[in-house]
């Protein structure tokens, strides 16, 4: 019944692209690793792209390693330009948030990423394995009140990863 709520939950947000644009509602997928987060959130980008619409996907990781790339002496972006190409998409799917070890500096960035997004009214799906109190420890009371507001949910992946049902792989025999 869960599995079945989070599908309702992300078909829904696609189909009704336009209304959630239009309200800028975001979506916090929780659960640990192999629940499925990443591919419904991967599926509703690829609605929300057939509906003309502009999707990015990436990593809380690999989004602040592209801000910090605008430190570089000979970078073409400043770090302004940097957080306005996430801040600017239609949608943007934030995968791994919490996984980035939590410097207060990547914390920093992801906060004004989400900040700028809030800002203008732009949907985000952030993705994360953090329980409730280490995610408002991560990201702060402020961005997940933000993230509720145009009716932004919740949404708990509260089942064991479909990747241990399929049994133990080459890598288990590593020691």
């Amino acid at each position: 019944p869960e599995q079945q709520r989070a599908l309702r939950i992300a078909r829904a947000y696609a189909e009704r692209w336009p209304q959630v644009r239009e309200r800028g509602t975001s979506l916090l997928f929780v659960g640990a690793a192999g629940t499925g987060k990443t591919h419904l959130a991967c599926a509703i980008a690829n609605a929300v792209i057939r509906q003309g619409a502009a999707a990015v996907f990436t990593s809380a990781s690999d989004a602040v390693r592209s801000i910090r790339a605008s430190y570089a002496d000979d970078a073409q972006l400043t770090e302004r330009d940097a957080i306005n190409a996430l801040a600017e998409p239609d949608l943007l799917v934030l995968d791994e948030v919490g996984a980035d070890y939590g410097s207060e500096h990547a914390k920093t960035l992801i906060f004004d990423v989400l900040n700028k997004r809030y800002e203008g009214g732009r949907p985000t799906i952030v993705l994360t394995n953090l329980d409730r109190e280490a995610l408002r420890e991560h990201l702060g009371e402020r961005i997940l009140d933000r993230l509720r507001e145009g009716g932004g949910m919740r949404v708990a992946f509260d089942w064991p990863s479909h990747r241990a049902r399929l049994g133990p792989g080459p890598l288990d025999d590593v020691a």
